[in-house]
């Protein structure tokens, strides 16, 4: 091997420099850097219950991680660009349920898909429901390879919220909207009994179907609880056991948290064990394969154009 001496102080100094700049860089503008193995997310042991604000003091001193993600360009639609880089994410349990957090920075705030220009902010949290030996594909399992999916929906969020009569439709977005009716339809508009026996008002042929997108009742909150084997697979649990909490504050900076700027704070929570033989399932000690997933609405972001990360390991008191 030849070695090369240079006498040269301004190109020692220039490449000293380049790599001190490159480290600020990534520094101050959070850059995370790529994972070569399984990162473990400790989850800390609570006693009471698992608090469902971000901001709550509990969550205060919990040790966080920082998830890279990148563009999901495996299927189409492909998306390269993301917009949501990183994402924070801390556990808790108190012995009984599983508490998970995740931050990230979101200049906007994007809760509804009313009109053709609008698209959702929404966070998945994917689990094998196999958790011994290697985890499937961590692109929405495989053949053979189960996950169970938690996915936090800005939408559904604000569905919840006051005022809002199970769902934000369209009037509520434009309040100014008039609506036609049918000739020989009465004032108070056609009812049909659906299939469990109640009135759900005008027919609708999503809540008649048994759609979870159109049925508000079918909802225990924010969060929807699905399973896949591979791409095209997604598929909604008939038992939802999953609950969630999103806020979304113009300055995110708490003790504990993330970001400084605008933030999205997502708060998932649900019982250790279940009887569902489609959920994962948690026990005390283990170490479960975990990954996430982000979309970012003002960036156009849905279905596979997201930003994914690879397997974590949840490591459990």
């Amino acid at each position: 091997m030849e070695i090369i001496h240079t006498r040269n102080r301004a190109v020692v100094w220039g490449v000293l420099l380049s790599a001190l700049v490159v480290g600020v860089v990534l520094t101050l503008g959070q850059v995370p850097l790529a994972v070569s193995q399984p990162v473990a997310i400790q989850a800390k042991a609570i006693k009471g219950p698992i608090p469902m604000d971000g901001a709550n003091p509990s969550w205060e001193n919990v040790p966080g991680v920082i998830v890279p993600l990148s563009g999901q360009t495996i299927t189409t639609p492909m998306h390269p660009n993301i917009a949501i880089k990183s994402v924070f994410v801390k556990a808790i349990t108190n012995g009984k349920e599983i508490g998970i957090r995740m931050d990230w920075g979101d200049q906007s705030k994007n809760d509804t898909t009313i009109g053709p220009q609008h698209f959702r902010d929404q966070a998945a949290i994917q689990f094998p429901v196999n958790t011994s030996g290697a985890p499937p594909f961590q692109c929405m399992g495989q053949s053979g390879g189960t996950v169970n999916i938690w996915r936090w929906n800005a939408e559904w969020q604000k569905d919840l919220g006051k005022d809002v009569a199970g769902i934000w439709d369209v009037d509520n977005e434009y309040p100014a909207i008039f609506w036609d009716y049918y000739y020989e339809e009465p004032s108070g508009g056609v009812t049909y009994m659906d299939r469990i026996g109640r009135s759900m008002g005008p027919f609708n042929t999503g809540i008649w179907s048994g759609n979870i997108l159109s049925d508000p009742e079918m909802r225990i909150g924010s969060v929807e609880d699905l399973n896949a084997t591979g791409f095209s697979t997604l598929t909604t649990q008939g038992h939802q056991d999953v609950v969630g909490n999103g806020l979304w504050e113009h300055s995110g900076a708490i003790k504990g948290g993330c970001c400084n700027g605008p933030t999205w704070r997502v708060v998932y929570k649900r019982a250790l064990t279940t009887s569902d033989p489609n959920d994962v399932q948690f026990k005390g000690g283990a170490s479960v394969p975990v990954a996430f997933a982000v979309w970012d609405g003002q960036n156009v972001e849905r279905d596979g154009m997201k930003g994914i990360s690879t397997w974590f390991s949840l490591q459990l008191p």
